[in-house]
């Protein structure tokens, strides 16, 4: 795993394969290169001159004239619009620089002392590193460490550095469970996963298809039942604190592979439905770190996961499925899969633990994508003080979210001539009544519901960034878990 070090060893000292120097423009580094050797300097003054733009990197080599093989000047732009963002993408294009030149260890001379930018910039370090390769034959680059030159108080700055190194690693972990094809990730091969986590502090319990069956979550059983890999309703307990406090409630939807049933998909970008199970997989990244992070609340994770697949044993178009909290709802589309699986969670979740609020994660509507496109994730629920709190973290961590309204409009649209609800509301506001659905389902528990369908993996329409590599992204993950670090929540 990579290390990431605070380090108080002056800058013309530091024995590095590579040194990192990041540089401003206008700025003056006279007093910061003339404590290298003269000619390494007179070179340096005249790289950082010619370095107009943000992102730009040049490099020299020291020919042992320094205990740094290399220095690699790193264009930082402007210092007033230097930001958060920059700081992660400018550290991700040091990262794929170091890893495309075989490096595996390096330096980064910090040009910003302050807390926000310190955190973002490990962030950039830690998510750029990672990349999917587990079926590869043939590995890339990985780099074991990376020196952060600070100048004060180094065990404060390693204390923030292995905070976010945990909630990091946690985005990658989510990654690397996403990124994997349904040949490999079955419900039983999360669940499995899900079980590991008893060695992180939690508990784990995996609620089966025939128990499923007996206790009348039938949203799940019907959504699952169509495939040879039978569902599995995961149920993760984190205790942080009394018994007695209410828990927080974290649900994510975890298909494995969504054929769309028998309203079965198109089959161009199908294969893309592996990550149909991004949601769930976040839920449990997010629970994995709480032991580590000392979390002072109690936590349940909920992941009801299934394989969406036709056959002569999967649930129809005009089917009538009586859900875990009693009401019916009539299947229009079996492709609008995931809600079913998360109203039947919910209200499992509501009845046997009776939290203080419930934040939900799904990609769970194209819908939103065409709302908001692929950068943006949509937030809707029944608690604007929650929501508030959700949106203002986002900012912080740049995982972008946008406020949809829930009016009563969007609930006529899901009433049935046939049962209480049905399970999509027209191409109108799709996204929208998805959310109005699982409004059944929450009763009056402050509520924030998630669709990442359009930010969950790199997909077409997704900006570039250095810090995302391709495949899943792990998007919430950062953004929830400093939610729930707040005390006041």
């Amino acid at each position: 795993m990579l290390k990431i070090i605070a380090d108080e060893t002056k800058i013309n000292e530091k024995s590095t394969e590579l040194l990192v120097i990041g540089c401003f423009l206008n700025e003056d580094y006279s007093d910061l290169l003339d404590k290298f050797n003269e000619e390494i300097s007179i070179a340096g003054k005249e790289i950082i001159s010619h370095i107009h733009n943000f992102g730009i990197l040049n490099e020299l080599y020291t020919f042992s004239k320094l205990p740094a093989r290399k220095i690699l000047f790193a264009g930082l732009g402007n210092k007033n619009e230097f930001n958060t963002e920059k700081s992660r993408i400018i550290s991700g294009k040091i990262i794929q620089y170091a890893k495309e030149f075989k490096i595996k260890e390096l330096s980064i001379f910090t040009f910003n002392f302050s807390k926000d930018i310190i955190e973002s910039f490990v962030e950039g370090i830690i998510l750029s590193s990672y990349s999917f390769e587990k079926f590869k034959t043939s590995k890339n680059n990985t780099i074991d460490k990376v020196s952060i030159l600070i100048e004060g108080n180094t065990k404060e700055y390693q204390k923030k550095i292995n905070e976010i190194s945990v909630i990091c690693q946690s985005v990658n972990l989510g990654r690397e469970i996403s990124n994997l094809p349904p040949n490999e990730c079955s419900p039983q091969y999360l669940a499995k996963i899900a079980l590991d986590l008893k060695n992180q502090g939690i508990k784990s319990k995996i609620i089966s298809f025939d128990d499923m069956k007996d206790m009348g979550l039938n949203g799940i059983v019907s959504v699952g039942g169509g495939s040879i890999n039978s569902p599995k309703l995961i149920v993760l307990n984190y205790e942080g604190t009394k018994k007695e406090e209410k828990p927080i409630l974290l649900v994510g939807k975890a298909v494995t592979f969504d054929s769309g049933g028998i309203s079965i998909k198109p089959s161009d970008k199908m294969e893309e439905m592996k990550f149909d199970k991004c949601g769930g997989v976040n839920v449990i990244a997010i629970m994995k770190s709480l032991s580590s992070l000392k979390i002072k609340h109690n936590v349940i994770g909920i992941i009801p996961t299934v394989e969406n697949m036709p056959s002569n044993s999967s649930y129809r178009p005009s089917d009538i499925i009586k859900m875990y909290n009693g009401k019916s709802v009539e299947v229009i589309n079996t492709d609008a899969e995931g809600r079913l699986i998360l109203a039947d969670a919910l209200s499992f979740g509501i009845k046997q633990y009776k939290p203080k609020l419930i934040i939900d994660m799904a990609t769970l509507t194209g819908a939103c994508i065409i709302a908001l496109g692929n950068n943006i994730a949509g937030i809707i629920g029944n608690d604007e003080k929650l929501i508030k709190k959700i949106l203002d973290i986002s900012k912080v961590t740049d995982e972008k979210m946008w406020q949809l309204p829930l009016l009563e409009d969007h609930h006529e649209q899901i009433k049935s001539k046939n049962a209480d609800i049905k399970n999509i509301g027209g191409r109108a506001a799709g996204a929208i009544t998805a959310a109005a659905f699982l409004s059944n389902f929450v009763e009056n528990t402050p509520w924030a519901h998630l669709d990442i369908a359009g930010t969950a993996w790199n997909q077409e329409g997704s900006l570039s960034k250095s810090y995302n590599p391709p495949g899943a992204t792990g998007f919430g993950i950062r953004t929830i878990i400093k939610f729930i670090m707040d005390e006041d929540v």
